[in-house]
């Protein structure tokens, strides 16, 4: 291949990995919509109102998306969440987990 020819397949790579990162994001909106499952124990605005479940809200998509891939594989165990998580894809994981992360929260530190 010509060196031109192989310069200019390179940089057309290159341009399309730059588009990558949008073709695997994450759609909080889709995942807002996924969430009315959660609401349930979770709260609607993803702060629980049982002690025993957590707050969502704010919390890391990292978090989230390993979280509930382990309640999915059974890495991790809670009757619930195991069952809330067995039929979510990878997508709906981590839209599911873009939507609570995009939550801001506001702390006040005690005086």
């Amino acid at each position: 291949m010509p060196m031109k020819a192989l310069t200019l397949s390179i940089a057309v790579a290159v341009l399309n990995l730059g588009q990558l990162p949008t073709a695997l994001a994450a759609d909080p909106v889709k995942g807002q919509e996924l969430s009315r499952q959660c609401s349930v124990c979770h709260g609607k605005t993803g702060v629980a109102n049982d002690p025993e479940v957590p707050h969502l809200a704010g919390q890391s998509a990292f978090y989230l998306e390993k979280s509930l891939k382990d309640y999915r594989s059974g890495a991790r165990q809670d009757r619930r969440m195991t069952l809330m998580a067995a039929n979510l894809s990878d997508s709906d994981i981590k839209d599911i987990a873009a939507w609570y992360a995009s939550f801001l929260l506001e702390v006040t530190v005690p005086e």
